[in-house]
């Protein structure tokens, strides 16, 4: 009787997941702005319920709803939010209209001139600082990804102080850069460095998407502009801010690897009996200490977990201080910050001193001067985890993965620097560990970026603006590789070897703007720019 019951209440169980199962609905989509263009990191979500999604880079995503009454929501900042009832809908397309009230207070820097979001006419998106800046983050560009439409983000890799690639619309070139023009207090770089630029210092970060964008900075803009503002002092009594954060690194997922005994049991498919009789399957100790060694034999012997020996629980301090004030015309702020960030790779590690100064002087109703400079000091040790110089072979990452977790006589392969057992002709795995222990990389650079404009205002409404700006940027690389290394071992032709090498560039910038802005009735404005 007991078993009958139990076979109904399992059949009732089945039944229940099946029609549970058949309810749900599986909605895919896209979502666009206006435009059309696709936006990707959109929130995609069930009305009441904690079932949720984002969209990937292309602005798509898919979801389950629970059934045909449900209600999906849309949100993004910047944007109204739409919901709907999904109903018979499979497949659908998302449009978010901007919204209307952050139309007037969002302000979009457009080259040489503020505008409202309202009476801009071109693409352009505007980064919301409040929330990037609820995460401890060492440059602007870590947070950036996903945060506006048309703009993708991505790491080139996990060393510290590297930078991450903004790409703006899409890739336009293959075989050229598709890197942004970066504008940074009016002075336009190719090369920006974004961690030269504290987040905290950051007043607005608005990036030009379209055509527009070339209008003003001519070919250098074909790639989108990225303009970026900070801070200014504020009329007030003397304010002193301070912003400090500890966070700790470490690495979430390890990749699987083989343990002894499946990869004992992979050689002996790769190899011979009689060459694994003569490495792994030979016996070990004399006499009646002697061991026959076979294929369970390693299911409990210790090993090089490799991964373990070269990653580590990486400590990051990042500091921040500024003094802000004014009074009479006289506005004034500056910064001091400091970042110290180890790597999760050993003997790797990123600092970074920079200081700024930004003076705004009102001289009459009629002249002003603005002068601000930026100063920093970005030094990086340790060796790109990434880098090969012939042959993916020679990566370190590949010898961390690629080199065996056991022995098969006494050679200690963490103090050996190649694996003897590897034929070096063709295959260039080394010790990751030792390796990276005695290589000796040091980068060291310096970028200052100085301004200075004045303005005059000629009649209501009419000002001309002369500004001067300045950038030296100095990099200084340094390597010594020794006998212990992949690349100044006995068995390479250079032998032990240093190098050192300088970079210095300067760039110079004059502009002379006149500027008439005019609103008649109140409704009727004019923005006229030479």
């Amino acid at each position: 009787m007991q078993i009958a019951k139990f076979r109904w209440l399992l059949i009732l169980i089945l039944l229940s997941t099946g029609i549970s199962a058949q309810s749900q609905i599986k909605v895919t989509g896209v979502v666009t702005d206006a435009s059309g263009e696709e936006m990707p990191g959109v929130n995609i979500s069930i009305k009441g319920t904690t079932i949720g999604t984002i969209t990937d880079l292309y602005g798509k995503f898919s979801i389950n709803a629970p059934d045909k009454s449900s209600v999906l929501t849309a949100s993004f900042i910047g944007y109204q939010k739409k919901e709907f009832k999904i109903g018979n809908q499979t497949s659908v397309k998302i449009v978010l209209e901007e919204d209307a009230m952050a139309l007037d207070e969002v302000v979009i820097s457009a080259g040489y001139t503020e505008v409202k979001r309202r009476d801009f006419t071109g693409a352009a998106g505007k980064a919301n600082l409040t929330d990037m800046m609820k995460t401890p983050i060492a440059s602007f560009d870590q947070a950036l990804a996903g945060r506006i439409a048309g703009v993708q983000v991505s790491s080139n890799e996990g060393m510290p102080g590297s930078t991450f690639n903004i790409v703006v619309r899409g890739n336009n070139s293959l075989t050229q850069s598709n890197a942004p023009l970066y504008v940074i207090d009016g002075f336009p770089v190719e090369d920006a460095n974004a961690a030269a630029i504290n987040p905290s210092d950051i007043e607005s970060l608005d990036i030009l998407k379209d055509a527009s964008a070339t209008a003003i900075y001519g070919a250098r803009g074909a790639n989108g502009v990225v303009i970026i503002t900070t801070k200014k002092g504020v009329a007030g009594k003397p304010t002193v801010t301070y912003n400090g954060s500890f966070s700790v690194q470490k690495i979430t997922n390890k990749l699987d690897m083989l343990d002894p005994y499946e990869f004992v049991k992979l050689q002996t498919e790769v190899r011979t009996k009689a060459e694994m009789d003569k490495t792994y399957f030979s016996p070990i100790g004399e006499g009646d200490n002697q061991v026959i060694r076979n294929l369970d034999y390693y299911r409990h012997v210790p090993y090089y977990d490799w991964q373990d020996e070269i990653f580590r629980t990486a400590l990051t301090n990042n500091h921040y201080a500024s003094l802000t004030g004014g009074k009479d015309g006289t506005r004034y702020s500056t910064s001091l910050s400091y970042l110290s960030q180890e790597g999760v790779i050993m003997n790797s590690d990123f600092e970074r001193y920079q200081g700024r100064m930004s003076l705004d002087q009102k001289i009459s109703d009629r002249f002003s001067v603005n002068m601000n400079a930026n100063y920093t000091r970005a030094i990086t040790n340790g060796a790109s985890p990434s880098s090969t110089v012939s042959s993916a072979t020679s990566s370190l990452m590949y010898s961390v993965w690629g080199y065996r977790p056991i022995t098969y006589d006494d050679t200690d392969l963490l103090n050996s620097l190649y694996d003897p057992a590897v034929d070096q002709a063709n295959d260039y795995r080394f010790n990751p560990i030792l390796s990276s222990r005695e290589e000796y990389r040091k980068r060291i650079e310096d970028n200052l970026v100085a301004n200075a404009f004045v303005e005059y205002k000629i009649l209501n409404g009419l000002k001309a603006k002369v500004s001067a700006g300045y950038r030296l940027k100095n990099v200084l690389s340094e390597s010594f590789n020794n006998s212990k290394t992949r690349y100044g071992n006995p068995s390479r032709s250079e032998g032990v070897n240093a190098s050192m090498r300088t970079e210095e560039s300067r760039s110079w910038l004059n502009e002379n703007i006149l500027t008439y802005v005019k609103t008649f009735k109140k409704k009727h404005n004019i923005n006229m720019l030479a």
